[in-house]
């Protein structure tokens, strides 16, 4: 392989520098994206750059940052996990039952978690001890999940959620109200909590043994076991991850919603999940990608959405053109790795 030093040395066009710098760097790419598209975006959208618009998309990251989290390890460790965003229903509906019953913030919080990281445990033990395909498994848990969440409410809402919930986990912190509209803008709860549990996470993927070994497991599963590594254990606590961060961003959706419906993840797509975390650096082949990178790829589709509706572009374009991104950047992946 060709060292940097030597690359520019050779004289190399601009466009093979570029590429070059890509794919040294993966995970500078989304941060690179998400600088030109902010400078763009406040440059051309009407009130992007206003200050209650970058709490919203700030307060956005919030809801699906958990679910990107969660599946940046599960693909760290070549694996995939399609039910997540219907774990989330399933899991909120229980949680909110059990609120409007007992008027108790920390049985539904407990319950929440405790539906997430059941499903996670599910998926785990069906893909690591059972050695059955990701794809398959996760898929079944994702019909599963919806289900039961319509099961469990026969299709109603559940309000009455006790005011002490919503107040906490849909607060700002520091609360300030800019000209004549009622509504103070301030730093939503969501964004703060996401955002520390992105640096708490991504410190041990990267810089713990544990994250070694996730990363090794996904790389090449077969050293990883001659190395010594508990392959097994590390795809399940993987799975595991992803559930608990189900499970919390059932909290935080419910809190913002007010409500607990089946139909309260109908706006979260897989797509963007899956697309913030392949953007972000993560291989669909595994062994690659970075909590950092994910954020900041799911910053980009999260401007890009926000820039789309606040220049009432047709949801269904919004579709076509988030789509196309993510098979560039995956076809970008697969020439990255050749």
């Amino acid at each position: 392989m060709v060292d940097e030093s030597q690359f520019r040395a050779s004289g190399a066009s601009p466009g093979l520098k570029l590429w070059h710098w890509i794919s040294a760097n993966p995970a500078l790419l989304p941060v690179a994206l998400s600088v030109a598209m902010a400078i763009i975006f406040a440059l051309t959208v009407p009130k992007f750059a206003d200050l209650r618009n970058i709490m919203n998309i700030f307060g956005q990251l919030g809801f699906l940052g958990f679910l990107c989290i969660g599946m940046t390890y599960v693909m760290v460790a070549g694996g995939i996990d399609l039910s997540s965003y219907t774990v989330v229903s399933a899991s909120a509906v229980v949680g909110a039952t059990a609120m409007v019953a007992t008027d108790s913030t920390l049985l539904g919080c407990v319950l929440m978690l405790a539906i997430g990281c059941s499903f996670g445990i599910v998926n785990g033990i069906a893909v690591a001890y059972l050695r059955m395909i990701p794809f398959i498994v996760t898929l079944s848990t994702m019909v599963v999940a919806e289900g039961f969440a319509i099961w469990f409410t026969q299709a109603q809402s559940v309000y009455g959620l006790p005011d002490a919930f919503i107040d906490n986990f849909s607060a700002r912190i520091l609360p300030m109200t800019l000209g004549i509209s009622p509504r103070p803008v301030g730093i939503p709860v969501a964004g703060i909590a996401v955002l520390v549990a992105a640096l708490a996470l991504g410190f041990v993927l990267s810089r713990t043994i544990y994250g070694r070994r996730v990363y090794l497991t996904g790389a090449n599963e077969e050293t990883a076991r001659i190395s010594g590594v508990k392959v097994r254990r590390i795809e399940f606590s993987t799975y595991a991850i992803a559930g608990i961060m189900a499970g919390i961003t059932a909290i935080v959706l419910t809190a913002d919603l007010g409500t607990a419906t089946t139909a309260m993840v109908r706006d979260v797509r897989l797509m963007d999940i899956i697309a913030a975390t392949v953007i972000g650096g993560a291989s669909l082949k595994g062994g690659k990608g970075s909590i950092l990178g994910t954020m900041f790829g799911l910053l980009f589709l999260t401007m890009l959405s926000n820039a789309f509706n606040l220049l009432g572009v047709s949801p269904f374009i919004a579709m076509v053109i988030k789509g196309s991104v993510l098979v560039a950047v995956i076809g970008l992946d697969v020439l990255r790795a050749k």
